[in-house]
């Protein structure tokens, strides 16, 4: 992690790396998406459950990295790894993963922030030193502009010392900043960020893929159904499964 992102990261709690992903993998991982979109929960992939029920807004699947090696080759890619060693401390695993899709009208209201403190993605930065529990990277793979209603946050919100008197809804917010992206590229962030989305307004569908990795002593969030199967883990190469393997000593 060079001194810009460590600069950036800490001062507004995100980072954005352009152009990580070659083409022809962000177009299998988006065709993915476009087959996964069409299925009935009953018959998507071993472990691929929606995570919500499905909307006319949008669509959360847990587990996207399991329903295919396409997906799955984002677990180590080195300019991600990079940020998230420096800002664990280097005891870091790949918690949970999952990927929404919107279309129009949808908008994923604000959450999180430095107060009040959450137990699992707390954020501090200390004589050079920065520390975040759970820190994710967002992929864009389709349509992610400001009308498309592009990942959004709040910068430096994650050190805010008070709560955030504006509510939930992104619109209403003063200090919102949408953060437009290509296919490609990747948003790193602090979990204890505020972030969210802004609305939908193009209709085109807007496919994102979101990789957690957080300290590595913290077990697979079972909320949403967010859990690694057996059969996935073993499948991996010996970097990707020291990547997701729990630390418990």
């Amino acid at each position: 992690m060079n001194d810009k992102q460590k600069y950036l990261f800490d001062l507004n709690g995100f980072v954005l790396l352009k152009n990580i992903i070659p083409p022809e993998q962000v177009h299998k991982i988006n065709t993915l998406m476009t087959e996964l979109e069409e299925l009935d929960p009953l018959i998507l992939p071993p472990n691929i459950v929606q995570s919500k029920p499905r909307t006319a807004e949008e669509l959360y699947l847990s587990n996207i990295v399991e329903a295919d090696p396409s997906v799955a080759a984002l677990i180590d890619l080195d300019p991600v790894i990079e940020i998230i060693r420096f800002v664990t401390r280097g005891l870091f695993r790949l918690n949970h993963t999952y990927s929404i899709s919107h279309w129009k009208n949808s908008q994923t209201p604000l959450h999180m922030g430095g107060s009040p403190i959450h137990p699992k993605a707390t954020y501090q930065c200390c004589n050079g030193e920065i520390y975040s529990c759970l820190t994710k990277a967002v992929f864009p793979i389709a349509n992610h502009t400001a009308d498309d209603g592009c990942f959004a946050v709040v910068p430096g919100s994650h050190k805010s010392n008070f709560p955030s008197p504006f509510g939930v809804v992104p619109d209403e917010h003063p200090a919102l900043m949408a953060i437009e992206a290509s296919p490609g590229d990747a948003i790193v962030f602090t979990e204890a960020l505020t972030h969210g989305s802004v609305r939908n307004v193009s209709g085109k569908p807007r496919r994102s893929v979101f990789l957690c990795y957080s300290v590595g002593y913290m077990p697979d969030w079972t909320k949403l159904n967010l859990r690694f199967s057996d059969s996935f883990i073993e499948s991996l190469d010996e970097n990707k499964k020291e990547i997701v393997r729990l630390k418990i000593t």
